[in-house]
Parts: C-alpha cells; structure tokens; sequence
C-alpha cells in the first residue's frame, strides 16, 4: 500500500512497519539530516528492547513505556554517578529520547493505528528523569580555531626547539607529536599514555603505531584491542618525533616520560647513567616509562598558558577529553553520525547521539520550525 493512503479503518498495522513508515516521513522533511537518522535509530531501540514480544502496534501499552522510562532514568543515573561523563546519558537526553518515541506513537494514532498514546499517561512520564541529571558546565569540545591555534604553537615550539638543539629538542618535539594525535584521532588519553587506574594501560608503544596504514593500536575502554584513525595531518608530527627519539625497540613507549626522577627509577642501583637519561637506557637494554594522564593535562596546560591560547568555556585550558568530542563533533557535522561513531569507537550508537545531542537538538529546530510553517 502507498504510503500516502491510509490502510483500512479496521486494519492492524504491524509494528515494523509502523516504525519503517514514521522513519520515511521524518526522511522526506527537508533539512532533517541526522535528526531523521536519530530517530530511527531511537525507536527501532525502543521496539528492539522494549517491544521484543509485540507484533501489532496497537499492542503497545503504557506499562512498555513505563519499562522504557525506567530504562531511560537509570541510564542518567549512570552519568550522574559517572565522573568521567561518558557512561550513560544525561537527563535532557533521556527526554529527547521518550520524545522520539511518543512522536512515532503519535504518527500511528494520525493513522488510525492505535487509538490512545500511551507515552503521555502520567504515571509514565513521572517515571523520567529530571532534564538536569547528570548534565556539567565542563564539557569541552575543541573548536577548529583552538585545534589550530594549539598545533600551530606547538609547531613553533618544535621548530624552534629543533633549529636549536637538533635532535636533543625532545620534550618541544614529543609534546607536538601529542597534541597533533590527540587533536586528530579522537584516542581516549587513557589509550595512548601510562594510567595509574589501570594497570594494564601503559602507554603505547612503537609497536602499536602503523604509519603506512594509518592507524594506531590501542587498548580500548572495552578492554579489547581496537584500531585508532591516524590521520594524514597527525602523522607528521609522529614521524619527527621517531626520528628525533631513535627508539632502539618498537617496545619502548611513543610518548615516554623525560622526567628525571622517573627515569632513574628505570636504572639498577649500582647504575651510573650520567647525564642524558634516555641514551643510558639504551646502554641499559632498560626502556622508559610512559607518561602519565596527568603528565598530558599538564603539557596542555602549559602549551595554552605559553601560547595564549584563547580557549572557550569555563576551562582555563584545553583538555584531552576535549579534543576527543571536537573530533567527533567535527565529523558528525562535516561528514555525519556514522563517521562519528566509527572514528570515537563508540559500541552503542546513543552515547555518540547523546554526546552531539546539542547539534541534533539544533537540527530538530530546524525541522519543527519548517513543519509548523507548513500547518
């Protein structure tokens, strides 16, 4: 049957089908771009989970949309209780979501589907978090200005530090490798260098890094191994800095500690390494460690400090989350949700859709306002 007729009054209409005609009606809406994607993506999760066993819309009942609710509110939950802000989904979200989901129920009581809505029966909407839960003032997204601004620093640093020292310029010419795949991957800080929390995460090494094939290897939050994008406009500055380096064995860390301290540790304590630490190790057959989270939000810092790096927001620099969600938040603009979510490794497809909810909120505007221009 053509989508622009209605089925038979006394007809049942599947609930797949249902979902398939509200998805195409939102994809004719011009300008609906990801919002359209979205809400596919969001109602055919909430018949997946929640209306597993229904085969006729006309089933579904307020206690699906209270089990939805639920979900919906212990999923903010997990953010709130998150410090990280990457584990569930805040509660501004969680309403855009149950909003999704009465529209498509909506869209099947305007063609005669279903008779009542059961996504606006109030002891059901009671069950939805507060719209504040979980959100912070703290995010940061790397603007395309701030990600120039700080490579272009760091390149003058490095070029300096290199027409001065030659190949001794390692701290200028680590720190630009750093911010260059930071602000071009969309890694987890976690992922490339040594994390105190986590035993297992010691860094990567030269081992993990596959110029010709432009990716990375890295221990994912999964705990599996996955492959990192590589960018051309990262890799660069990666090169420099193998050549600058000179690492004698592909285990040695790509983005080692030059902290003294942390270096002697490395010796035996008979060692008398003298005074240039990494050459002592190779002497050694010993490696250096890597450096730490905090080692990379203190390099940050003090690159924006130096450069005077104007950066938005309430932070004072700019953060390795931060550069993580501008990556991300770049492709999904520039190239779309897919690019997004393959580049930030994201399992689920809601946390990369909860993580630029602020683009499809503004995008969802868009498209309200051309609709009620039509009314």
């Amino acid at each position: 049957m053509p989508q622009d007729q209605h089925p038979p009054s006394d007809g049942r209409k599947p609930l797949s089908e249902a979902i398939e005609h509200f998805v195409a009606d939102k994809a004719k809406l011009e300008g609906s771009g990801n919002y359209a994607d979205m809400a596919a993506r969001v109602v055919r999760q909430w018949a997946d989970q929640h209306c597993d066993r229904l085969e006729y819309v006309d089933e579904v009942e307020p206690r699906h949309m209270e089990s939805y609710a639920d979900y919906l509110s212990r999923r903010a939950q997990a953010r709130a209780a998150d410090p990280t802000g990457e584990a569930g989904i805040t509660g501004e979200t969680a309403h855009q979501y149950y909003s999704l989901v009465r529209a498509f129920l909506t869209h099947c009581q305007k063609w005669e589907w279903l008779t009542e809505n059961p996504a606006i029966v109030e002891r059901v909407t009671d069950k939805l978090p507060e719209r504040s839960l979980g959100q912070t003032d703290t995010q940061q997204f790397w603007s395309p200005r701030e990600r120039q601004a700080l490579c272009n620093y760091a390149d003058e640093q490095a070029h300096a530090a290199i027409d001065a020292d030659g190949l001794d310029a390692r701290t200028e010419v680590r720190d630009r490798a750093l911010v260059y795949v930071l602000a071009y991957t969309g890694a987890r800080v976690s992922e490339l260098v040594r994390d105190s929390r986590d035993e297992r995460r010691t860094g990567i090494t030269w081992s993990d890094v596959e110029l010709g094939d432009n990716r990375i290897t890295v221990l994912g939050k999964n705990q599996e191994r996955q492959h990192l994008q590589l960018p051309e406009q990262a890799q660069p500055a990666v090169e420099r800095w193998e050549t600058v380096l000179d690492p004698p064995a592909d285990s040695w860390p790509v983005f080692p500690t030059l902290h003294a301290p942390s270096l002697h540790s490395q010796f035996p304590d008979d060692a008398e390494p003298g005074d240039d630490l990494l050459d002592a190790l190779r002497d050694h057959d010993a490696r250096p460690p890597s450096i730490s989270v905090n080692g990379v939000r203190s390099i940050l810092k003090r690159l924006c400090e130096d450069g005077n790096i104007d950066v938005d927001g309430p932070k004072d620099y700019l953060t390795p989350h931060g550069a993580r969600r501008g990556v991300g938040e770049f492709l999904y603009r520039n190239v779309g949700f897919e690019a997004a979510q393959r580049a930030l490794r994201h399992e689920d497809p809601s946390t990369t859709s909860e993580m630029y909810s602020h683009i499809e909120a503004s995008e969802l505007a868009e498209v309200s306002s051309e609709a009620f221009e039509r009314e």
